[in-house]
């Protein structure tokens, strides 16, 4: 029996196809380059990275071959990443990444040995209908060239919170908070950050902590822009969940109008979208097939988008009911 192993890199699985009745059987065709990019541009920030890796072939143990950085890793003498804005059919370029070695990377099957991703600074995208952005990768040792493009989502726009917003989820009917979907969002996601302060009673520092509360997330119609859509804020399930992480602690001081929260918005575009939910565990199709918008390769580039409404403060019944209320009044105690 031939034993041979291919693992991509950041992949989950492959599916296995036979047929016949050899007792022999190869797995594997032809030894083909095949670029593993994975990047997510984003319109609210100046830095960009991209993470570039490669499949690797090889008879023999594949765990082992995994542990070894040139299985995984290109040499970054070797290989080009540039990214080029595209506007009415006409491209230019806009400036080549380089290799940053500051991420860390979790231990796991494959090795953390010499970690890199390419990394952009200082360029903010364009928020333009009529643009395009083409990331460009080149292996200039074998002419491997592979290309992936995608729009720039525009701003949210939302007409809920604001400085003079004063959020009441003392209320049994839900809170809303509504958006406008932008152009080339297709699903919304928001995590109201719950924002309070300790202060130890013997020395008096202060420290200013936070909690994540992470909402489900929405999904418009079409990427097209222009529909409503409305995030539910249930102030039960709000006192709950900060009544659970919240512990009693009578060495610190607590106080009611230090609690705010800042409220951060996530737009992702269709090709994220069908990228997770063709991944996701809960889809159960017998064959997965491989989503992917790049033009030789694996993996996924495309664009996402990150607003923070931040300190936005709630209303006198809600801090009324921060302080007595069941879930709650613990924490001030």
């Amino acid at each position: 029996m031939v034993q041979r192993s291919l693992i991509f890199s950041l992949l989950l699985s492959l599916p296995l196809i036979w047929s016949g009745c050899d007792n022999e059987i190869d797995l594997l065709d032809d030894y083909r380059e095949i670029p593993v990019i994975y990047g997510l541009v984003n319109p609210a920030s100046t830095t960009h990275q991209i993470r570039v890796q490669r499949a690797f072939l090889g008879e023999g143990n594949a765990l082992l071959m995994a542990q070894y950085p040139d299985s995984s890793y290109y040499d970054t003498a070797s290989v080009r990443l540039t990214i080029e804005k595209i506007v009415a059919n006409q491209s230019s370029q806009l400036g080549t990444f380089y290799p940053y070695y500051g991420l860390s990377k979790d231990e796991g099957l494959f090795t953390d040995q010499n970690h890199y991703v390419f990394r952009l600074d200082n360029y903010r995208l364009q928020e333009d209908e009529n643009v395009r952005y083409r990331l460009k990768f080149e292996n200039l040792a074998t002419g491997k060239i592979v290309t992936a493009e995608t729009r720039v989502i525009r701003d949210i726009l939302q007409g809920t919170l604001s400085s003079t917003t004063r959020v009441n989820l003392a209320s049994t009917n839900p809170y809303n908070i509504r958006i406008t979907t932008p152009r080339y969002g297709r699903q919304f996601g928001m995590i109201m950050r719950i924002r309070y302060t300790e202060k130890k009673k013997i020395t008096q520092i202060t420290t200013s902590k936070y909690l994540d509360l992470t909402f489900p997330p929405l999904l418009s119609r079409t990427q097209n822009g222009g529909e409503e859509l409305i995030f539910l804020v249930d102030g039960k399930k709000v006192f709950q969940f900060l009544g659970q992480k919240i512990k009693t602690d009578t060495t610190v001081v607590r106080r009611l109008q230090d609690f705010k929260a800042d409220y951060l918005f996530t737009a992702v575009t269709e090709d994220f979208f069908n990228y997770v939910q063709v991944n996701a565990p809960s889809n159960a199709v017998n064959f997965i097939p491989e989503f992917t918008n790049l033009s030789d390769g694996k993996g996924l580039f495309t664009c996402r988008l990150d607003t923070v409404i931040p300190n936005i403060i709630f209303n006198e019944a809600t801090y009324d009911s921060l302080a007595n209320g069941t879930y709650t009044r613990h924490i001030f105690q």
